[in-house]
């Protein structure tokens, strides 16, 4: 009996120390993963990359879905960057630089950086006299994109719809996916004309806003009155991007503004008044529309050298003219002696740039874009665009620099040759 209890209390002193080590075990692992999940917790720096960064962090955020959104693309700007001194006819900037007196309003400005700027009520006031829009209408902001990115943000959300006119601005595209919406894709006719009515039959009551382009960019046609008022009376919100309106001679839609509460004009200074560095635009919109995105936008958007570059920009009435005429100018140009090189289509413009099918070359836009990069000379594929395989732009550029490019598209297409490196210098 003694040996049968001395058995049992053997076990329990044994169990009882099993036990205890696996506790001990058990409350050090914890703590070692706590201390690892705090420590990745204060610095997000030292969890693993990639995936692994993201998901420390996903179950926070918003929308979940935005790590899986691809953004617009502007590789090829740093790419642009790179090759200093190339001809720039890749990214449709304005071939003009800003005259003396812009770029002296814009010096002055810098004298006093260290300054806060203004809210820029001036420049709002002279951009709706220019434009012919109430002052209250007016939203400055950090280029139209900016503009452009509030609006998707006050409308758009996760579950909601948009449609997209395309092939167009790919930004729409990615402003709307990145805030969880969902765009809807109708396509142009085939000779790029709006299909209003196949946009009226897209609209469900999911659908927050209609984005359009006039004139369009890649294709350079711009719409008509009828065609806007047409999709405006479907009472869905509807954001007109009008960067190109100064490169050419198609309708201003402004002042339907004043008529039309659901729509919305975005303009820009970066094309044809050439201040694209600089980074300012505005949108025009209902009063009360204006004052909710002015609610969104962040305090100081634009800078005080934008503000008061566009103010010196937009006050000379005689200079904006002349640098429609030198665009539009060359533009015909350069359309003219594309249309007569062999295999090549380019389609008219409104804009500072023309669209041209390769098709009939046996030329991709991937290897005439090679053979152009070789000859210091930048093109844009249209892939973002929608456009794949045989599209390609070019952006009107200078004199010199169009008839580069021309010299470059006659010797390649009409006599069957490449270029060689630097004979276009």
């Amino acid at each position: 009996m003694s040996e049968t209890v001395t058995l049992i209390v053997w076990i329990a002193v044994v169990g009882y120390y099993v036990v205890y080590a696996l506790t001990i075990a058990s409350v050090t692992q914890t703590s070692r993963n706590h201390r690892r999940s705090h420590d990745t917790s204060l610095s997000l720096g030292r969890a693993r990359p990639g995936a692994g960064l993201m998901e420390s962090v996903q179950r926070f955020l918003a929308r979940p879905g935005i790590v899986d959104c691809a953004p617009y693309d502007a590789r090829h700007h740093d790419a642009a960057w790179r090759l200093a001194g190339a001809d720039r006819l890749m990214s449709n900037e304005g071939p003009l630089p800003p005259s003396a007196h812009v770029l002296a309003a814009a010096r002055a400005a810098l004298e006093v950086c260290n300054l806060y700027p203004s809210s820029g009520e001036d420049v709002r006031l002279a951009v709706a006299g220019f434009s012919g829009a109430a002052p209250e209408s007016v939203v400055l902001g950090n280029g139209s994109t900016e503009v452009l990115d509030l609006v998707i943000r006050m409308f758009v959300g996760p579950g909601d719809e948009t449609i997209v006119a395309v092939p167009t601005y790919a930004f729409f595209e990615t402003q709307t996916r990145l805030q969880g919406g969902t765009p809807v894709l109708v396509p142009l006719t085939d000779s790029f004309g709006l299909d209003a009515d196949a946009i009226r039959a897209a609209v469900t009551p999911r659908t927050k806003l209609v984005f359009l382009c006039s004139p369009n960019n890649p294709t350079g046609n711009a719409w008509g009155k009828a065609e806007l008022e047409a999709i405006l009376a479907t009472g869905v919100p509807t954001l007109v991007d009008q960067a190109y309106l100064e490169c050419g001679h198609s309708t201003s839609f402004t002042p339907l503004v004043a008529v039309h509460p659901n729509l919305v004009v975005t303009r820009t200074f970066s094309k044809a008044f050439g201040l694209a560095a600089l980074r300012i635009g505005y949108g025009v919109m209902h009063p009360e529309l204006a004052d909710a995105v002015l609610r969104l936008r962040i305090p100081f958007s634009p800078s005080l050298p934008a503000l008061r570059a566009a103010l010196a920009a937009i006050s000379d009435p005689s200079e904006i003219e002349e640098r429609r005429r030198y665009i539009s100018t060359e533009r015909e140009r350069v359309f003219a002696a594309l249309a007569a090189l062999p295999g090549l289509h380019p389609f008219p413009s409104e804009g500072n740039f023309i669209l041209m099918d390769l098709a009939g070359s046996s030329r991709s836009s991937e290897e005439i874009i090679r053979l152009a990069r070789a000859e210091r000379i930048l093109l844009r594929a249209m892939g973002s665009h929608r456009l794949r395989g045989t599209h390609l732009r070019v952006t009107v550029g200078t004199t010199v620099q169009n008839d580069r490019f021309l010299a470059f598209f006659d010797a390649l297409l009409n006599r069957g040759e490449a270029v060689a490196a630097g004979r276009l210098a």
